[in-house]
């Protein structure tokens, strides 16, 4: 499981660590579930649209919806 908080980064850092996270996930061959803490600004609406890009299903945890949770596969 990953797991990552992303207050207080700015969003291209935000955004590159996330192509590397899916980057080394899929190169590893396996899949893995992931929770992104983004809060409720920029983060969190260009992390949804970034994982959409990459055929993957997110969706927002139940009861806190600044956390995106994926399967990365």
């Amino acid at each position: 499981m990953i797991s990552k908080d992303y207050h207080g980064y700015p969003l291209n850092d935000a955004i590159d660590d996330l192509n590397r996270i899916i980057g080394e996930v899929r190169m590893s061959g396996r899949a893995e579930y992931a929770e992104f803490i983004t809060g409720f600004g920029v983060i969190r609406a260009a992390f949804f649209s970034a994982l959409k890009t990459y055929g993957l299903n997110p969706s927002y945890k139940i009861g806190n919806e600044g956390i995106i949770i994926v399967v990365i596969e």
